[in-house]
């Protein structure tokens, strides 16, 4: 596991927030918990079930401390400096990892008790992830809901995190003790040399920021390079606190060899399906936009030397060619916006990482609580897409081997609908999340998804 950069730490287990994971805490609302989740299903004999909370406690217990769960958020004294990450020696496994009393028994329940769950926020000030064991499924199954706050890491680093809490990786040995953070004063002195070191840094980073944001306004007025704007539909309002959650399964070699065929790669492809089931779904409600529907999406800008964790995601709003009715049509344009989307980030990605200044985190806790209010959308996108590596070969945890790796998405903030996609070995699992006050059948979309492949298969011959 690499490190976090060593401009980072402000003493030995203290490490700061960069602006852009501060981000996530910051834009989170009770309407919109800004965390990573999986529904995880595992492979439980019923003899083991009573103790199957325990085996995934000291499961975590051996692993937490290879990854950036076992800490605590603290502020920095009057936001002077970033916030902070704290290590913790140990944590009270008893209240993170919970098992569920008379749970959900059957498939249908688990999901609309997932749908609820994926709605409570995580207390910083304790460690940033929540799991909850649920035994009451029938035949030799099991499920692990388990969420991470989003300022932890992205959906890349959220896969690390499930890879090292697994049997791929050893137990820890040997233990360590709670951070210490430094007094007030202190603190401000470590702060102010770090400001006089990164201040070359800042200056190169307004310059570069100058010259894209220069070139991001002349690319509005270029029909080749403008990005696609957000329609607004009967369905756009501020999002509920309700949330109705679906999922489904798709055969991954299956989809790999259509994208293939098609000329496409596999997120075209899932580009595609959702379009495509998205068009139908808003036909039906007599909701479909005369110009596309616009996701909020990204792309991994990680490399080595930006470690396994953090947030390293430029963000992408392609279209999904929601108006045109030919499915050949319909990929090609997605393609085409996507190549648009993928030829501005490099200039998006030289306005993220910004260098913190004095002040920094106060400065955005004002900010944010403005931006936030009222339930305002923070970024351009009728709904969120996002396509993320999963593992090649099927993981196990204390024995048990992991059937399935559903996306638990979230809905950002003036947005309905959700859809995930990530790999789980021979399969490609996906979890479809959405507003009931705006998407009222979110158990339509498995099938509108599958529909979508099928036609899509028939195409490539």
């Amino acid at each position: 596991m690499t490190q976090a950069a060593a401009p980072l730490d402000l003493v030995p287990g203290v490490r700061r927030l960069r602006p852009d994971d501060h981000f996530m805490i910051l834009s989170e609302t009770d309407a919109s918990p800004m965390h990573v989740g999986a529904l995880l299903l595992l492979s439980v004999p019923e003899a083991e079930k009573p103790g199957f909370a325990d085996a995934i406690r000291r499961q975590f217990a051996q692993r937490l401390a290879h990854t950036p769960l076992l800490v605590r958020l603290a502020q920095s004294p009057d936001g002077y400096d970033s916030d902070v990450w704290a290590d913790l020696g140990a944590c009270d496994l008893d209240a993170q990892v919970e098992a569920v009393r008379d749970g959900p028994t059957d498939e249908g329940a688990l999901r609309a008790w997932v749908a609820r769950a994926s709605m409570g926020r995580l207390d910083l000030s304790h460690p940033p992830f929540k799991a909850f064991a649920l035994t009451d499924l029938p035949r030799d199954i099991c499920a692990l809901y388990f969420k991470m706050h989003h300022a932890v890491a992205d959906g890349i680093g959220f896969q690390t995190v499930l890879r090292l809490l697994s049997d791929a990786t050893p137990p820890v040995s040997g233990t360590r003790a709670d951070a210490e953070l430094p007094a007030p004063e202190r603190w401000r002195q470590l702060a102010d040399a770090r400001f006089a070191a990164l201040e070359p840094l800042a200056k190169a980073h307004r310059e570069r920021r100058k010259a894209a944001l220069a070139e991001l306004e002349a690319r509005k007025d270029n029909l080749a390079t403008a990005r696609a704007r957000t329609p607004t539909l009967k369905l756009t309002a501020p999002t509920s606190t309700e949330r109705s959650y679906a999922t489904l399964s798709l055969d991954f070699a299956r989809v790999k060899r259509i994208a293939g065929a098609l000329d496409a790669t596999i997120n075209d492809l899932f580009l595609a399906l959702a379009g495509t089931a998205l068009r139908r779904y808003l036909i039906a409600i007599d909701d479909l936009p005369d110009t596309p529907i616009v996701v909020n999406s990204a792309r991994s800008y990680r490399r080595a030397e930006h470690g396994d964790f953090g947030n390293r995601i430029v963000a992408l709003h392609p279209h999904i060619a929601t108006h045109l009715a030919d499915p050949i049509a319909r990929l090609r344009a997605i393609q085409a916006s996507m190549a648009i989307e993928r030829g501005r980030t490099h200039l998006d990605e030289a306005m993220l990482d910004q260098p913190e200044r004095p002040f920094g985190a106060r400065d955005r806790r004002a900010k944010f609580a403005e931006r936030t209010a009222g339930g305002k959308q923070l970024l351009p996108g009728n709904i969120t897409l996002s396509n993320v590596p999963g593992p090649a070969e099927a993981l196990t945890y204390a024995g048990f081997a992991q059937l399935a790796n559903y996306p638990v998405p979230i809905i950002g903030s003036g947005r309905f609908l959700n859809i995930t996609s990530r790999r789980n070995a021979g399969r490609l699992d996906m979890g479809v999340m959405a507003d009931p006050t705006k998407i009222a059948h979110v158990g339509r979309f498995p099938d509108l998804l599958r529909d979508a492949l099928d036609e899509y298969e028939r195409l490539a011959g």
